[in-house]
């Protein structure tokens, strides 16, 4: 890959020797694959669980004979939604012109496919022409077995996966674990960030899915880890940043990947020969700037009751018992139905996570940088 102008990525993969640590999840990726094993990726937005199937991805790209798919579902609605964009990805990965790609334009030709080009990324669209229920649940198994067939090993990342308990039709789970279970060359990894609806899909005893993966869970990187790469990437452009300026980024950002690499792009683009937390703050300061409208938006967007508690979850940063007497009179919430009520449509509406087993829960703002904002008001 070419040398980027900036080391800290954060809207694509620049390449092994940018990418933080996350060697133990890695490893246990990779071997999960070369056993043909499937694996449930847990992690909450932010911490940068589809950088590390890219990761992962570019790693099995050296190999003859795989192909990787990756496959984002969070904007899908329904199973139609699904099933082109599992299409269009494999299309993607096996252009038309020659070999599979051949193939599987030829085999997609009963479903009456339509190809166009996105206006804004140039990238290619591809939708099939289904309209009844029952084709259309044929499709994403006629896809996979297809892939099946072609003597090479596929690993597919279904990120996002969550979205299908928000589907109209209920009986997704049941047609991939079928289809699934029939397949020799294909290995799934299932991504997602809401923790609740992961679990109720792969932990549940009553779902398609329980048991037939393995877990693997992803945490904030080890604070040294970061703090060294980060030495590392700026003195690899001769550039100089403190410890202390250092130690208040990773404060900042609690340690969640996407947070610290959007500070740690935008600081490095400033040029300073030596980085101090003075210049940390102009920077924090810039941010804040270009993100005011969106943060006054999630305010409209919310009831006062809602914006209330999300401002005391803020200043708090993380709360284990947000229904107590001394928390809720601390920021004056009321009673605890009404943090009840205000924090279930928070964590709804993805403003609030809660996190941990069940003796070591709690509760924090997903977006750090909201986060830190509410906290300067």
């Amino acid at each position: 890959m070419e040398k980027p102008t900036n080391p800290f990525g954060i809207n694509r993969y620049l390449g092994a020797e940018y990418f933080c640590d996350r060697e133990v999840e890695t490893n246990m990726l990779l071997s999960n694959i070369a056993q043909q094993k499937h694996t449930t990726l847990f992690a909450l937005r932010r911490l940068g669980k589809s950088a590390l199937i890219h990761h992962v991805f570019h790693l099995l790209s050296k190999k003859r004979n795989q192909k990787c798919i990756y496959v984002d579902i969070y904007a899908t609605q329904n199973l139609k939604d699904l099933t082109n964009q599992l299409a269009k990805s494999i299309y993607t990965i096996f252009p038309e012109k020659k070999g599979i790609g051949k193939s599987f334009w030829e085999y997609i030709k009963l479903f009456r496919p339509t190809l166009s080009v996105d206006e804004l990324t140039g990238a290619p669209e591809l939708s099939l022409d289904i309209a009844q229920p029952k084709q259309l649940e044929k499709t994403i198994p006629q896809l996979l077995t297809f892939l099946d067939q072609q003597n090479i090993k596929i690993v597919i990342a279904l990120d996002e996966f969550q979205q299908i308990l928000t589907y109209p039709e209920k009986n997704i789970e049941a047609i991939l674990r079928t289809v699934m279970q029939q397949l020799q060359n294909v290995t799934f990894i299932f991504c997602g960030s809401n923790q609740t609806m992961m679990h109720e899909i792969f932990n549940s005893a009553k779902r398609p899915f329980y048991g037939s993966c393995s877990n693997l869970h992803l945490e904030p990187i080890e604070r040294k880890v970061y703090h060294d790469f980060i030495t590392k990437m700026f003195l690899n452009d001769t550039y100089k940043i403190q410890d202390d300026a250092i130690e208040y980024i990773l404060d900042f950002t609690n340690g969640y990947t996407y947070y610290t690499q959007r500070l740690c792009h935008d600081i490095f683009e400033q040029k300073q020969k030596t980085v101090t937390r003075e210049n940390i703050n102009q920077v924090i300061l810039s941010i804040f700037y270009e993100m005011k409208g969106n943060f006054f938006q999630y305010r409209n967007l919310l009831t006062p009751t809602q914006w209330h508690l999300l401002n005391a979850l803020a200043l708090e940063e993380r709360v284990t018992q947000p229904y107590t007497r001394h928390f809720i009179h601390k920021y004056n919430l009321g009673s605890s139905a009404i943090v009840k009520r205000s924090l279930e449509s928070l964590i709804e509406k993805e403003m609030v996570y809660k996190n941990g087993d069940t003796e070591n829960v709690h509760y924090a703002v997903y977006d750090k940088f909201l986060m830190r904002w509410l906290q300067r008001k």
